[in-house]
């Protein structure tokens, strides 16, 4: 018995026809799964079933109802639910609030002005907290959440409205694996509990093929496969659009420090010139002390990994060395200017990159206008950051153009006229990494970048950190991709409640189970 019906679906914009015939049927209790590289409409066919966005044509119905032409509030009272790719709280509200404000919503009492709203449903706001696990913060701001609970408090936020259908688009984005797994056997058994009905969009095939009872691939605007894990995993158009090669999730993880043909660890090497030094770094949030004496080192041509679990500091450790936290440190330098007192933009024109977790691009302006924005001079390497004679690590000049951008990432060359808030979350991901290098920084600082994006463009990903390496500069890294940290770091930090509780070679890091169960599993 199908719940959900979509017919012939269609969406075009201007000449660009970005979904394309899409049909399928929603069971009640089933984990349905859409997959597809970045770009290639699954955002666009949520949006419709929701009512954010307009058909071209085509039809939906919900148990017989047509949905389409309905707006969204309307949709989502029939029983449809929704959770966003990028998650959308109130920052400035607590955790319970803003479970309250969508009970108060769905049971049109949010213009009521005879309770206060604080008062109002505690009880149920509580029960649909401890659903997802996050009745510990209910009364923490949403604002100091990691992004990986702030995804849960944005589940508990689409369930408050008892949906018959729930749309989550990447649901488990920002969690580690352990994480991940737990979000899904809760959903699976709000599915089974419920009776409820899941369509799902997610790049972690680990919950793709664990959990989706069958899974849909779209690729440029069509479906092109149907079936079950195996089905998919082996289908030969599948593998080249979307799968790669298949190692940036875990098929063929090996760590950066073994690229090398002879096996050579590249952390057994001479030392080169340090880039930056952090020494007893402290951050805050308010009053909230987030980083306690965190120290690390990042050295030129190196790729270093700052690992642990959400809420570990990771992100605030790279805000409180561009100067967008409240920090003191002993030591705060970078090739020999001390950052302690500069603003955010004068850390920028040393040379430092920042490309932030939540990506920050100008939706206003094309790819290209994205692009030119992040332009800076061509650098000179210093002479004090020059390895010993007869070291290559490539030329001392630093230069971005438009032309290497785009033959590094040959998807945003297509879409150089498009205006960036018309691109999907993935594609975004690598217009932010690629604005930076505009900037042609000597160290690039780069929040999560596997997150969010198709396994083969996290591939490419990892083959542009390699690219950076060998033409001498840094990369330190965030990331919750234990496999992709494998490809291409050489050494690793794991910070654990604000704390460096391990460094070391990522090679020694990938083969120590007891480093790894203590900070980077639950």
């Amino acid at each position: 018995m199908s719940l959900l019906q979509a017919r012939h679906l269609v969406r075009d914009f201007g000449g660009n026809r970005a979904v394309d015939g899409v049909s399928f049927d929603l069971a009640p209790g089933e984990l349905l799964a859409l997959i597809g590289p970045n770009g290639a409409g699954k955002s666009t066919v949520f949006n419709m079933l929701g009512g954010q966005l307009g058909a071209t044509s085509g039809s939906v119905t919900l148990d017989g109802q047509p949905l389409l032409g309905l707006a969204s509030h309307s949709i989502a009272r029939l029983g449809v639910g929704r959770s966003f790719q990028i998650a959308a709280t109130f920052a400035s509200l607590t955790v319970m609030e803003n479970v309250q404000m969508a009970l108060l919503a769905s049971r049109r009492k949010a213009w009521s002005f005879w309770r206060t709203a604080r008062r109002a449903y505690q009880d149920e706001a509580m029960d649909l907290l401890e659903q997802v696990g996050m009745r510990d913060q209910a009364a923490a701001p949403c604002s100091e959440l990691a992004y990986g609970d702030v995804k849960r408090v944005e589940l508990a936020i689409s369930l408050a409205g008892d949906p018959r259908v729930l749309l989550m688009d990447e649901p488990t984005a920002g969690m580690g694996a352990t994480e991940r797994n737990a979000l899904m056997v809760l959903i699976k058994r709000l599915v089974a509990e419920r009776n409820m009905a899941v369509l799902f969009t997610e790049h972690s095939m680990d919950v793709v093929f664990g959990y989706a009872d069958r899974i849909l691939v779209l690729a440029r605007g069509q479906l092109i496969a149907e079936g079950n894990a195996d089905e998919i995993r082996e289908h030969p158009e599948v593998r080249k659009v979307y799968f790669g090669s298949g190692k940036t999730f875990g098929l063929k993880a090996a760590s950066g420090a073994r690229q090398h043909e002879d096996d050579t660890d590249v952390s057994a090497e001479p030392e080169r010139p340090v880039l930056l030094t952090v020494q007893a770094l402290n951050a805050w949030y308010g009053a909230a002390h987030i980083l306690r004496d965190v120290s690390l080192q990042a050295r030129r041509g190196e790729v270093v990994a700052l690992l642990g679990r959400n809420g570990a500091g990771k992100s605030t450790t790279f805000k409180a060395i561009m100067g967008l936290a409240e920090r003191r440190a002993a030591a705060l330098d970078f090739m020999g200017h001390a950052l302690a007192h500069r603003q955010p933009f004068e850390i920028a024109r040393l040379g430092l990159g920042y490309v932030p977790e939540d990506r920050r691009i100008f939706t206003d302006l094309t790819v290209t206008e994205n692009l030119m924005a992040g332009r800076q001079a061509v650098r000179t390497w210093p002479q004090s950051a020059v390895p010993d004679a007869g070291r290559e690590v490539g030329g001392e000049t630093l230069g971005w153009s438009l032309s290497q951008i785009f033959d590094v990432f040959p998807h945003l060359a297509s879409l150089r006229n498009r205006p960036a808030g018309a691109m999907s979350g993935g594609e975004q991901q690598m217009l932010a990494v690629a604005r930076t290098l505009m900037g042609n920084p000597f160290l690039l600082l780069l929040d999560e970048p596997s997150e969010g994006v198709a396994p083969v463009v996290v591939e490419q990903m990892a083959e542009m950190i390699l690219a950076l390496k060998q033409r001498g500069v840094s990369v330190l890294l965030s990331e919750q991709n234990l496999h992709f940290a494998q490809l291409v770091a050489d050494r690793a930090y794991v910070l654990e409640k604000g704390e460096i509780r391990y460094q070391g070679s990522m090679r020694a890091l990938a083969d120590d189970e007891t480093v790894r169960r203590a900070y980077l599993e639950l």
